[in-house]
């Protein structure tokens, strides 16, 4: 009986393909939009080969005798000094795409800096500070590099993967709008009270309904994740345990949407309350701002599900391992159990109370 009821909730639910279509194709373009908007903010610091900078030099300038030395060196960090005489130092800078113009003086510098070569920028300053340090003295043996310090609380992920996998996240805890398809004709058609009169039980009706919308939501956001990655180059750390992770959440999430519709009983409800709930778990959670980033408490973030995951399947994908797998997994499958237990209690009260 319960593979009948199974084969017919796949019919109903594919009556309604537009919901089906929302979730192949939603997370396909919210990626594609927040890597754009999004993709200097997570990008992460790369030094610079070379660039060319121009000068002019005062008559009295104590630098004056050791320029050649200074253009030398420049030539060893990667930097090229050409002289200018005339023109002002944004003219300059803007015709010959310069990275900066430095003016000697006579004991000291004007360094102007292009806001388009930002990274040069800090460079050229760092070179110059060594420069005039050694004076006169200076050397062929400067190294300019820029000192980075990648912090362990703040793994380097760029916004492709980082959207990527958030988003795909955040649409699986939607993936109860797959099922309006069955609950829209159940309600249509009274197909509950046609069951009171059989003997299939609260726990069965309620298997019939979850098992196609999760296995629904299971081939669709698998193809999904397939599709960005095909598009955007999106790298999942780890298939096998991001899989499970994923998995766990997609059944935490629709055993939470059927609980709401079991005691709502309305669809209609069930949907806002379902959107509502899992917009506040992905604010909390990393959808709508990086959780690396974010200026929420971490009592607050750990209290939702999408954090776990999220946090999981981030730091798998730019690190390889994340303390967040097991409390991922164990949240998720936590969710499922208490709520198919409330489900299957709601819609056994509701239909002792229609018999």
């Amino acid at each position: 009986m319960i593979r009948y009821l199974i084969k017919n909730n796949f019919k109903l639910m594919f009556r309604n393909t537009w919901s089906v279509v929302v979730m192949l194709l939603g997370p396909i373009l919210v990626v594609g939009v927040l890597t754009s908007a999004f993709s200097e903010l997570l990008k992460s610091y790369e030094g610079v080969d070379k660039f060319a900078v121009g000068y002019r030099l005062e008559k009295d300038s104590q630098i004056s005798g050791a320029i050649d030395s200074v253009k030398e060196a420049g030539q060893e960090a990667g930097i090229t000094f050409d002289e200018y005489g005339t023109g002002t130092p944004k003219d300059v800078m803007e015709k010959n795409e310069l990275a900066g113009f430095v003016e000697f003086q006579k004991d000291s510098y004007v360094l102007y800096k292009s806001a388009d070569y930002e990274v040069e920028g800090i460079a050229l300053d760092y070179f110059l500070n060594r420069v005039m340090s050694q004076g006169a003295n200076v050397g062929t043996d400067v190294d300019v590099k820029v000192p980075v310090e990648k912090l362990d609380f703040m793994p380097s992920v760029d916004a492709a993967d980082y959207y990527g996998i958030v988003f795909v996240v955040y649409f699986c805890w939607c993936g109860m709008i797959c099922a309006t398809g069955v609950l829209s004709n159940e309600k249509k058609y009274g197909i509950c009270r046609k069951f009171q009169v059989s003997n299939v039980s609260a726990f069965q009706l309620y298997l019939a309904k979850l098992i196609p919308v999760t296995l629904t939501v299971v081939i669709g956001m698998g193809i999904t994740t397939l599709a960005t990655i095909l598009i955007y180059d999106i790298h999942w750390g780890n298939p096998l345990v991001s899989a499970v992770i994923v998995l766990a959440m997609i059944l935490a999430a629709n055993t939470f949407g059927m609980m709401l519709y079991n005691i709502f009983d309305n669809l209609a409800i069930t949907i806002v309350a379902l959107f509502v709930t899992v917009w506040f778990m992905g604010l909390f959670g990393g959808c709508f701002e990086t959780y690396m980033f974010s200026s929420l408490g971490d009592g607050i973030k750990h209290l939702s599900p999408i954090y776990h995951g999220n946090r999981a399947l981030v730091e798998l994908s730019c690190m390889g391992t994340s303390e967040y797998v097991s409390s991922a997994i164990v949240y998720s499958l936590a969710i499922s159990v208490v709520c198919s237990v409330i489900a299957v209690l709601a819609s056994g009260i509701r239909r002792r109370g229609r018999a």
